[in-house]
């Protein structure tokens, strides 16, 4: 029989030991698999489930790229194994996926995709292929997982409007509660209205730039962090937290960064590109400077378990994608601060215009600097000349405790 892809999507399913149960039930029932990641918010989930020998995270992909990636290795049929925050989220899920796959030019023909939903334990048959071999497969796994309800998947429809007399266009976001953020590219760029009844919001843009949510609020300032969009394209997710379930553990990630010939600092506005850097083979990144305060936050909450500092610079307007990030105060940081780390407080709306400083003054408008000599002491110079920067707006830092097990300096108000 041939081999079955699996992709694995969101922290949620494999926090739930859901994603190992349908890993396991497969390789019972006598199916060969490969299991992958989509996204990056499930990495950490990976990691602390200790999964990594299972669940492939290596490759930066978008769902949609992994599906690809799969039907290129001649892995055609695929099951997308999920845990959404309603039905028809999940739903949304893997029609998104499906529609992505294809606006890239790929045939739905060229495979057969099957979706395990576990938060509403439904299967939906998107595709099979014609012919016994699919037919059997498709049936065996109904076997497997009979306690799962079959049902009928959505008609495949593009997502995007245009209008031609105004160049503005149109998308469409379903499944969205009230008061959920909205995240293009890693950035919260609105808030779903607590008035919206009909769990949708869309997007407006014009000339790659959003102008407006219907159906929620626009988050002007954050815009600045994203370049120009197709919008068609964009992933988009919609969350009141990213990470909606908790560890049974924080894992520790056992791939050694050791004797790689170059250490870097980097510097990072989303945590989109966090993984491919620190995955490099070349590179060693001993420090992440971090702009914003879910940024921050987020960075920090991956970056320690590779055992990577941080020079996190904040303002206290979090937007709450991730949870203990309450009132935004600078002690809330604490759990998320790798050793050896900082966190810099600024005056309100200031984080990002000392952060496009510290990329201009100190990266030289680059993404990273390399680390010469002494890593210590580099970290300590950098660190002062951030602070030097940044001195005019400076309300209050946060140490971390160190490797060896210092503990923790209070926020330092100013």
């Amino acid at each position: 029989m041939k081999p079955i892809g699996l992709l694995i999507h969101g922290p949620e399913v494999i926090d739930e030991g859901e994603a190992e149960e349908a890993v396991e039930t497969l390789k019972e029932a006598g199916f060969e698999v490969e299991a992958a990641l989509g996204g990056i918010t499930g990495k950490t989930a990976v990691i602390d489930a200790g999964m990594r020998h299972v669940i492939d995270i290596s490759k930066d992909l978008k769902p949609s790229e992994v599906v690809e990636d799969f039907v290129d290795r001649g892995v055609d049929f695929i099951v997308l194994v999920n845990h959404a925050k309603t039905e028809e989220s999940g739903f949304m899920l893997g029609e998104g996926i499906l529609r992505d796959f294809i606006d890239r030019g790929s045939a739905k023909e060229n495979l057969s995709f099957v979706q395990l939903e576990y938060r509403s334990r439904i299967i939906i048959r998107w595709f099979v292929k014609h012919g016994d071999e699919d037919e059997n497969i498709y049936g065996k796994i109904r076997g497997v997982f009979s306690e799962f309800e079959e049902k009928e998947p959505h008609k495949l429809e593009s997502r995007c409007k245009k209008d031609v007399h105004s160049d503005l266009v149109y998308r469409e976001i379903r499944g969205v509660h009230p008061g959920e953020k909205i995240v293009v590219d890693g950035v919260v760029i609105g808030i779903s209205s607590h008035e919206n009844k009909n769990n949708s919001v869309t997007l407006v843009a014009k000339e790659g730039k959003l102008v407006k949510i219907l159906g929620g609020t626009l988050i002007k300032h954050n815009l600045e962090k994203l370049p120009p969009l197709d919008l068609e394209k964009e992933m988009i997710k919609t969350a009141s937290v990213i990470r909606r379930t908790k560890p049974k553990r924080m894992g520790i990630d056992e791939v050694s960064r050791k004797g790689k010939r170059k250490k870097i600092a980097c510097f990072f506005y989303t945590v989109e590109n966090i993984f491919p850097k620190i995955e490099e083979r070349d590179i060693d990144v001993e420090v992440a400077v971090a702009i914003g305060d879910d940024t921050t936050s987020i960075a920090g909450d991956i970056l320690k378990r590779f055992g990577i500092r941080m020079i996190g610079i904040t303002d206290g307007d979090a937007d709450g994608l991730i949870e203990g990030i309450e009132s935004g105060a600078l002690e809330e940081y604490v759990k998320f601060l790798p050793p050896d780390s900082v966190i810099i407080r600024l005056k309100p709306e200031r984080d990002d215009i000392i952060g496009r400083r510290v990329k201009e003054d100190i990266f030289k408008g680059s993404d990273e600097i390399e680390l010469e000599g002494d890593v210590e002491l580099q970290f300590e110079d950098l660190k002062h000349r951030i602070l030097d920067l940044a001195k005019e707006d400076i309300i209050g830092v946060l140490r971390s405790p160190t490797a060896n097990g210092e503990t923790v300096k209070k926020a330092k108000e100013l």
